[in-house]
């Protein structure tokens, strides 16, 4: 298997799904065929932040019901259709939880595996999460995002067992993401006690955009700088870490 998997990581809050897509963009935007995998199995949020719909014989729960068969069932989210997307159907029937497993997620990510050059998993804060954890077992790299605040810490604090016991460490590449200056980010940096290879910038305009079902990346108002340090976070993750 020559694909590239890389897992989006973090807590609660700290900004992956944002993080996935816009990495997914930069990586198409250099003409590999991406594919993004949700761990989010009770909403479909992603598909949302591209201004589109899963309907219900595509997506996540399909693919599974087809023996974790994936084909046609991503969604194209770009006029050049070399990134898709895998998440739950915007009508979602909740007993389909049941239908996900730490065997199941193994399989939809290695059958999707064989369909793209990279598949990047939005992974999940909660360690039980199916995709999630498999994800990053299976991921040659996880990027790590961290939103500057006393939680992020407190998070961090909390995954140092998981992160030693699973042997993540190694995989891992820290990202701050959007900081906007309600904490103090040098103490941050001080309490948490790890090293940040890359530091995404405030977009005033963010949430906007993403109501709005448009891409940060593709954006050109104020976010400049975003797409720069998100190109050589892709750089990095292409060249191996």
């Amino acid at each position: 298997m020559n694909t590239n998997i890389i897992c989006v990581w973090g807590s609660g809050g700290s900004g992956k799904t944002t993080v996935s897509v816009n990495l997914g963009m930069a990586l198409a935007e250099r003409n590999y065929i991406v594919g993004i995998i949700s761990s989010k199995l009770y909403y479909g949020e992603m598909q949302g932040l591209f201004g589109k719909r899963i309907e219900n014989e595509k997506g996540l729960y399909t693919a599974i019901s087809n023996g974790c068969n994936t084909k046609n069932t991503f969604v194209p989210v770009t006029q050049k259709a070399n990134l898709f997307i895998l998440s739950v159907p915007n009508s979602f029937d909740a007993m389909l939880l049941s239908a996900i497993s730490g065997d199941t997620a193994r399989d939809l990510i290695y059958d999707a595996a064989m369909r793209f050059d990279y598949i990047i998993i939005d992974g999940s804060e909660e360690l039980n999460n199916p995709i999630s954890s498999i994800g990053m077992s299976m991921a040659s790299k996880i990027v790590t995002v961290h939103r500057v605040s006393v939680k992020d810490c407190s998070w961090q604090s909390s995954m140092e067992n998981t992160v030693r016991l699973l042997h993540l460490a190694d995989k891992q590449l820290h990202v701050i993401n959007s900081y906007d200056k309600t904490c103090d980010k040098v103490a941050f940096i001080s309490n948490i006690g790890i090293k940040f290879a890359f530091e995404l910038p405030y977009v005033q305009n963010a949430k906007i955009l993403e109501n709005s079902g448009k891409l940060i990346y593709e954006s050109k108002m104020g976010t400049r700088e975003y797409k720069k340090i998100i190109q050589r976070l892709t750089s990095q993750l292409m060249n191996g870490g």
